[in-house]
């Protein structure tokens, strides 16, 4: 069986098991098994050299891709599409504000699966239509889009059909297409004047599947590559989410977006225009850092917090991967472990950081060596704490999940979650050693506790203390257990990430994570390859996030589509 991408081990003795595949790319279990009762010592033995197995072993001389199932827009990209067409940030939101909640799948907000137009989002998408075409045909507008429309003729609707509508389905109009859109316009103009005319056309542009879809059929059903067109619309969806511009169309248009050469070219591009800072969408809702919009705190365990303090630690967090990952072209390990943070004047105050004052954010260090990284801002980390106080569980969960790419199971149906209130007589970390004491608890939190007490020296909105909600010492040394290859004594959750930045776990899980978030789906057997090839691109970068973006647009899944099925 050849290896496969981005596993983990079995964790025996948890209640349903953290899951995950025993073999792994750069290595598997031990060749012997475990010792038996009975067996004779070992005679002591120097230790072997480490064996780093080849990345690459997946690989054939075809392509192999994996599914490529249709994609609607996702709210963010619907967003992002409008800014693009009209810079108008505040029409974007106005559009976009009455649309329901996409549905979260693996971790991310765009799966393909998932993204279906239910009848309240077909509403929604009739009212944004109705906002769009009224904007574009208004007197601030319309000269921009059609130069030519005080001549109110069919010439001048066609121009603006093969442009702006060509640019709304983001690849050129069929004949079939065009022409009716003509008809669509004489019919509107007919009944009242040029401006009707291109409302109806926009408006029934904006509802068409053409545009509320990703379609990729302008080949064969046949496994094949990506035309041209469909190359520049996955370039543009992974790396600015939005619609591509007009050189990414320029290119396709002129032979310029087929080889693998023409993609990296382009994909290197865009990652130099401003509006790849939109990729921190991949960053915020793979750590969690988008659930700070629903962030509570009691303000009596935490008095005088700002009315801004969640959105303040997003843009911390924003900032941070804009300048760690887009501007210094960081490592992965940067990414986790910089000692630098960005803090605006109320969040400095907030951290009890000096010298800052003021909106804007600046780049600060933090004192003590303590925390760094991106999952130790406090965006991150804080997002699922409770009202009154850290959530140990929740913390240790977050990592074993999103860091290390595991599993974990519900807890039984029958075993109390409630730990009591913190208070002078136990800590939270205690009263979870006595929860462990439940066999039917001790599999799962012997594995996740640990990894949430490592972060205990920061509170539930981000600061730094010594004394927990109770005002007894927290204690943050921990025993990490159920790992591949970050087992061991922590001092703190700082020791941890320093551990945990370096380690094959996480290279290997910033793969899959990245590629779920890039492809909108599951990853398969079938681009097993694909998979191999980001994570040996991302070696041989030197872990370079910014280069894993990259990798990702290079790869037999990304250039090619699998057989349509009928």
């Amino acid at each position: 069986m050849l290896p496969t991408l981005l596993a983990v081990p079995l964790l025996a003795g948890c209640i349903g098991s953290l899951t995950g595949d025993p073999t792994a790319i750069f290595g598997g279990l031990p060749p012997d098994g475990p010792r038996l009762p009975g067996d004779p010592p070992d005679t002591p033995q120097p230790p072997d050299p480490p064996v780093e197995l080849p990345i690459v072993t997946a690989c054939g001389d075809a392509p192999t891709p994996g599914s490529a199932p249709l994609r609607r827009l996702s709210h963010e990209e619907f967003h992002n599409i409008v800014v693009d067409l009209f810079h108008d940030e505040a029409l974007a939101r106005a559009v976009t504000q009455d649309f329901i909640s996409d549905p979260v799948s693996l971790g991310f907000r765009n799966s393909a699966h998932f993204l279906d137009v239910k009848p309240v989002m077909a509403q929604a998408y009739l009212k944004a239509a109705e906002a769009l075409s009224a904007r574009a045909v208004s007197a601030a507008v319309l000269p921009t889009l059609a130069p030519c429309h005080a001549t109110g003729d069919l010439a001048c609707a066609t121009q603006l059909i093969d442009g702006f509508v060509s640019r709304l389905y983001r690849r050129p109009l069929t004949a079939d297409e065009r022409a009716r859109f003509r008809t669509l316009f004489e019919q509107g103009r007919a009944g009242a004047d040029f401006k009707t005319g291109v409302e109806w056309v926009l408006l029934a542009a904006f509802q068409s599947p053409h545009f509320l879809y990703r379609p990729e059929v302008e080949g064969p059903s046949t496994a094949r590559a990506l035309t041209p067109n469909e190359l520049a619309n996955r370039l543009s969806f992974l790396l600015w989410r939005s619609m591509p511009d007009e050189a990414l169309l320029a290119a396709a248009a002129t032979g310029h977006l087929e080889t693998r050469a023409d993609v990296e070219r382009e994909a290197r591009r865009m990652l130099t225009d401003e509006k790849a800072a939109r990729l921190f969408e991949f960053f915020e809702q793979w750590l969690d850092i988008d659930e700070l919009s629903s962030m509570t705190r009691n303000p009596a365990a935490f008095p005088g917090l700002s009315p801004t303090l969640a959105a303040d630690l997003r843009e911390e967090a924003r900032q941070f991967v804009a300048h760690t990952v887009f501007e210094e072209e960081g490592s992965l390990e940067r990414l986790f472990t910089s000692p630098s943070t960005w803090v605006n004047g109320a969040l400095a105050q907030h951290y009890g950081l000096s010298g800052v004052t003021g909106a804007a954010f600046q780049r600060v260090e933090w004192p003590g060596a303590r925390r760094g990284g991106l999952f130790m801002t406090s965006g991150s980390l804080v997002s699922h704490d409770k009202e009154t106080r850290t959530s140990i569980v929740n913390r240790g969960v977050r990592v074993r999940t999103l860091l290390l790419c595991q599993t974990v199971p519900a807890p039984p149906d029958n075993v109390s979650l409630s730990l009591g209130p913190i208070d002078e007589q136990f800590t939270q970390g205690e009263r979870l050693a006595a929860h462990r004491s439940n066999p039917s608890c001790a599999g799962c939190h012997t594995l996740i506790d640990p990894l949430g007490e490592a972060f205990e020296h920061l509170d539930a909105v981000g600061r730094e203390r010594t004394l927990d909600e109770a005002g007894r010492p927290v204690v943050t040394a921990a025993n990490v257990q159920g790992t591949r290859t970050v087992d061991g004594p922590v001092a703190d959750g700082m020791e941890f990430m320093h551990r945990l930045a370096s380690s094959r776990e996480l290279q290997e899980c910033t793969v899959k994570q990245l590629f779920r978030f890039g492809h909108g789906r599951e990853e398969e057997t079938a681009d097993l390859c694909s998979r191999q090839r980001v994570l040996q691109h991302f070696k041989d970068s030197g872990w370079n996030v910014r280069e894993l973006f990259v990798a990702l647009t290079l790869t037999d899944d990304f250039l090619n589509k699998p057989e349509v099925l009928p």
